[in-house]
C-alpha cells in the first residue's frame, strides 16, 4: 500500500493545490498516474465538497479519476504547515493522498476507513509525524494498516 518511494519529506507547498500537485506529479513519476491535471482536478473537486483536513495536523485528500492507472497511497510531510480548513482549525503538516482509478468503488473507501481509524490514536499520529526515514515510515504504516 505505502512503499518507500511513495513517502516524501519536506514537500514544498504553500497551498492545498501545490501540495496535491506535487504528490500527484510524484505518483506520475512512479507510473501510477497517467494524467496529472485530471487527477489534481478530481482531488481538489473532492476537497470543495468538504475538507479532508482530519485534524491533528493531518489531511487525507483523495480522489477517483480515469487519470489514475493504479491505486496509490502517498505520504507527504510538508516543509511548512498550511491551512487546509481542517475540522479542528489547525494547519496541516502531513498528508496521506489516496488515488484510485475512476472504476474503483470500494478500494479507496477501505483505505480511507483504515487510515481514519488509525488517525484517532495519538501514538499512530505521533509516529507518522516523527519518523525521519522514508523506509521506516512506509514500513510502520504498512504494518499498522495491514
Amino acid at each position: 500500500m505505502l512503499m518507500r518511494e511513495q513517502v516524501f519529506f519536506e514537500v514544498p507547498a504553500e497551498s492545498q493545490r501545490e501540495a496535491v500537485q506535487y504528490l500527484v506529479e510524484q505518483a506520475q513519476r512512479l507510473g501510477k498516474v497517467a494524467d496529472v491535471d485530471a487527477v489534481v482536478a478530481a482531488v481538489l473537486h473532492r476537497e470543495e465538497e468538504g475538507t479532508t483536513g482530519f485534524g491533528n495536523g493531518i489531511a487525507i485528500p483523495h480522489g477517483k479519476s480515469s487519470g489514475v492507472r493504479e491505486p496509490a497511497l502517498l505520504y507527504g510531510r510538508l516543509a511548512r504547515p498550511i491551512d487546509w480548513k481542517a475540522m479542528d482549525g489547525a494547519p496541516v503538516s502531513v498528508l496521506f493522498l489516496i488515488l484510485v482509478p475512476e472504476e474503483s468503488h470500494a478500494e479507496h473507501l477501505q483505505i480511507l476507513a483504515k487510515l481514519a481509524r488509525k488517525l484517532m490514536h495519538e501514538d499512530f499520529v505521533a509516529q507518522v509525524k516523527s519518523i525521519q526515514d522514508e523506509a521506516a515510515l512506509a514500513e510502520f504504516v504498512q504494518r499498522e494498516l495491514a
